[in-house]
């Protein structure tokens, strides 16, 4: 079994990271989608549990494919495939990748959806300006279970 702390566009609100410090500690991964991805880096003692992606606001960036207890998942900011009209773009990307679990951000909007057998998480956003939000996930071998938390 892992857990998955996932965090979107964080944009500098360094104080609700901190919030999160134990959820850190907690978790066995710690995902983040881009828009500030340097403030994920600033907890240094996390390194080896933090995977993350750059947004538009990092000047972009590549996805990221990471296996976990055989689920294959796709790490996005989200931006390049126009997330904010549809998943169609990015539900194609997932299909091409084989990923049956995608985490995205972007639209700072939270949401759990399934599209053609894939899960799209989006962990909405931690801002200072937004209803403030992350995932928590849970895989063990073929079953995953999320929740979007308000903080």
């Amino acid at each position: 079994m892992k857990t998955i702390l996932v965090l979107s566009d964080t944009h500098g609100n360094i104080s609700a990271l901190e919030k999160l410090v134990p959820i850190m500690k907690d978790s066995d991964y710690i995902f983040h989608l881009g828009d500030f991805e340097r403030d994920i880096k600033l907890f240094k003692e996390f390194d080896n549990k933090i995977v993350s992606v750059k947004g538009n606001c990092d000047g972009g960036g590549k996805d990221q494919i990471i296996e976990i207890e055989n689920n294959k998942i796709l790490l996005t900011h989200g931006d390049k495939y126009g997330v904010k009209q549809s998943l169609l773009r990015l539900t194609l990307k997932a299909t091409e990748l084989g990923a049956n679990l995608v985490f995205y951000g972007h639209t700072h909007l939270p949401k759990i959806e399934e599209y053609n057998g894939i899960t799209f998480i989006n962990p909405g956003s931690a801002t200072a300006f937004s209803n403030r939000s992350y995932c928590y996930t849970v895989i063990c071998k073929d079953k995953i279970v999320s929740k979007i938390v308000n903080f």
